[in-house]
């Protein structure tokens, strides 16, 4: 009987720790709802432009013909758009400029990109660092092209046509 004794007031004592425990655990809660805002996405867009004539290495237009030795300069032209609180360029890339036919005269030209301006600063390619774009920015790209020295009698009067130049600007978060 003691035995059974101990056992009924086990299970009363754990009972009534249950039951105290309980009592503990009941919190009150509300809840409510709040209405949600809108978000939009910024934009980055291009527009086609064209490249301006040739000059010579001294800033003059070509008037009677190139020669070997002479590094051409042309300028392409492109509007950039932006929008976004923290829009900015992280690259510009320039396809490897071709001919549209080519010939001996093409052959001994050799053209590649050479710098670049957006809103008229200049900048540097690859670029380093990001940079800011506005709502509406110029981009020149300025491809260069030089006449190889050791090129032969073939290339005299033929005409090099450049070909479409593709310019590409990819976007970079700047935080300010």
């Amino acid at each position: 009987m003691k035995r059974l004794t101990k056992a009924a007031l086990a299970t009363g004592a754990g009972a009534l720790l249950l039951l105290g425990g309980a009592q503990t655990l009941a919190y009150w809660t509300a809840e409510g709802t709040a209405t949600g805002t809108d978000v939009t996405a910024g934009t980055l867009t291009m527009t086609d432009g064209a490249c301006g004539e040739w000059l010579l290495d001294d800033g003059s237009a070509v008037v009677e013909g190139i020669v070997p030795g002479d590094t051409l300069t042309t300028t392409c032209t492109l509007a950039v758009s932006g929008t976004g609180d923290h829009l900015a360029l992280g690259d510009i890339t320039v396809s490897d400029p071709g001919w549209a036919e080519d010939n001996p005269l093409t052959a001994a030209l050799e053209i590649s990109p050479a710098s670049a301006t957006l809103g008229g600063e200049e900048l540097t390619l690859p670029l380093a660092e990001p940079v800011p774009v506005a709502v509406d920015d110029e981009l020149v790209v300025t491809v260069e092209a030089e006449f190889d020295t050791a090129a032969g009698n073939d290339t005299q009067t033929l005409t090099a046509a450049l070909d479409d130049v593709t310019v590409q600007v990819t976007q970079a978060h700047l935080v300010p």
